[in-house]
């Protein structure tokens, strides 16, 4: 049975720097499975752990472009 209700999650920097999970979760969320809502204060821990692992401002930049 397909169900029609869309639910709201927040997605955490956890779930949303590992490219794989981040991926699978938007790819759910692009077929209105629920709907993807995150902080500024999660943005910000997400830019912390992209520069941490030495991704440029400018891919980072790419990155959230594509979240948005």
């Amino acid at each position: 049975m397909v169900h029609s209700v869309r639910y709201t999650r927040v997605l955490d920097t956890n779930v949303i720097y590992p490219l794989e999970i981040r991926d699978l979760l938007l790819w759910f969320a692009h077929f209105e499975l629920f709907t993807p809502k995150w902080s500024e204060t999660i943005f910000e821990e997400w830019v912390n752990v992209m520069k941490s692992k030495g991704i440029s401002d400018k891919e980072i930049k790419n990155e959230w472009t594509m979240l948005i």
